[in-house]
């Protein structure tokens, strides 16, 4: 799979430049904040209560995207769901030499390295602060994660409640294929939420000085350079796709019944910046929709 945006690759300074901001994210609980992983979750049991209306413990659950380390799949395990959490990513929520060996030949040496480092000094101090917030000891032993790719799962139509993912689907490819997959194996009465975090916007291009642009926005990479110069590449995969081409897919494969977007970046978009990126086919909704959320039944 191609993780580089731009043909001038990501040299080591700018890797070395980004573990930096990472440790920097992770040491400030950027990345590891346990109080806005409780958040999520109250929302995504608000979904499966207003939309499904069946105890959590009862229900089959999907999560596509679990990550590295599975927290919601955590937190719906220790509440009796049947959770199972699928990602391209090998499991770190405990690393041994096996698991070690095993990151570095599906993911690759760098991750594998990354992830060892964010293990042995931020995750044990993430876990105490998540059991503290959500007032009973969270748990990662038992949980049922595999590695599973999303347009492809080994699972039966019609098997879960309640898919939710959230910021993964713009790391997917074919997207069409895996919007398929969730119509298969959703069920007739379920639900699924989809929150996309999108390429044209100003922090769409994952460039670590533009991700909370209206919070921290960088005196040194011009905005939307990653539609423009691109003189900043990060050595994440994304697969650019707009709004509109996502609410076709969807539109075309489930049922919508609702969608939410949230925007950012109107006070950097000169309109200099606009006239350039229109030109290239960018409307003024893909500049400024940082996120948009899909909430979707079958598509009988």
């Amino acid at each position: 799979m191609k993780t580089v945006m731009s043909e001038k690759g990501v040299s080591i300074s700018s890797k070395l430049k980004s573990a930096l901001y990472l440790y920097d994210a992770y040491k400030n609980k950027g990345f590891a904040d346990a109080t806005r992983t409780i958040l999520h979750h109250k929302r995504l049991m608000g979904y499966l209560t207003k939309y499904v209306g069946i105890p959590v413990n009862t229900a089959d659950i999907l999560e596509i995207g679990c990550g590295q380390i599975p927290k919601q799949v955590a937190l719906f395990h220790k509440e009796g769901a049947n959770i199972i959490g699928i990602d391209i990513d090998v499991p770190t929520y405990r690393i041994t030499v096996p698991i070690f060996l095993k990151i570095i030949r599906t993911n690759g040496f760098e991750r594998a390295v990354k992830s060892l480092i964010r293990h042995f000094l931020f995750d044990k101090k993430y876990f105490r602060d998540l059991s503290r917030e959500y007032g009973q000891k969270v748990t990662f032993d038992k949980l049922d994660t595999r590695i599973m790719d999303a347009t492809r799962t080994a699972f039966q139509s019609d098997s879960f409640d309640f898919i939710y993912s959230n910021v993964v689907f713009q790391h997917i490819d074919n997207v069409e294929e895996a919007v398929r997959e969730v119509n298969r194996v959703l069920k007739p009465a379920g639900i699924a939420t989809i929150n996309i975090h999108l390429f044209p916007s100003l922090s769409g291009g994952i460039c670590l000085e533009w991700l909370h642009p209206e919070q921290s926005p960088s005196a040194k990479v011009p905005p939307w350079d990653h539609l423009r110069e691109n003189n900043y590449p990060v050595n994440i995969h994304l697969n650019k796709m707009t709004i509109n081409q996502y609410r076709e897919i969807f539109r075309t494969h489930t049922n919508v019944i609702e969608e939410q977007t949230v925007t950012e970046g109107e006070r950097f978009l000169t309109r200099e910046i606009e006239d350039e990126l229109t030109n290239k086919g960018y409307t003024r909704e893909d500049l400024l929709t940082r996120t948009a959320l899909f909430i979707i039944r079958k598509k009988l």
